[in-house]
């Protein structure tokens, strides 16, 4: 498990900022509260389909621990490159998350900064520790990084 603290860590900041932005908006009006919950719970759902169900280390060394836990539920996918449509998913999943509630977050200075900070340091824990001991080669982050040794990598 030592090699898994940065990324249970870094998904635990990322369901703090949620629930702050889930805060502020919450009630102005509910349907606007409803409209993100929504969003936050199929959101990791589109997440873990596109780009965690196609990583070569879901099964049994996943950095994130939990992640890949819950896509052994989830449908078979073929293990491989990511496609255009994995990548949309990807992207189209986490701005949602974090874009919708920039609006409300802005109203109260505090809770936005509180947010930023959060959703940054995740980042940070994820590029700079999580990535760094993934296997993933055809991860697009993975293969992505200056200076990876490529053949150190998991390549089916």
């Amino acid at each position: 498990m030592r090699n898994k603290f940065h990324g249970v860590f870094s998904l635990l900041l990322i369901i703090v900022a949620i629930f702050l932005a889930l805060a502020s908006i919450w009630g102005k009006p509910v349907s606007t509260g409803l409209v993100y919950l929504a969003i936050v719970l199929t959101s990791p759902v589109i997440l873990l389909y596109t780009f965690c169900a196609k990583c070569l280390c879901r099964s049994d060394d996943c950095r994130h621990v939990f992640p890949g836990k819950l896509t052994q539920w989830f449908p078979r996918r073929k293990q491989g490159p990511y496609t255009f449509a994995d990548i949309v998913g990807t992207v189209v999943s986490l701005a949602a998350l974090v874009l919708f509630p920039q609006y409300w977050l802005w109203q109260n200075k505090t809770l936005w900064l509180a947010f930023w900070l959060l959703i940054g340091i995740a980042s940070i824990e994820i590029l700079a520790f999580v990535c760094r001991g993934c296997k993933n080669a055809r991860c697009p982050i993975h293969s992505s990084r200056d200076g990876d040794d490529p053949s150190k990598a998991a390549v089916p």
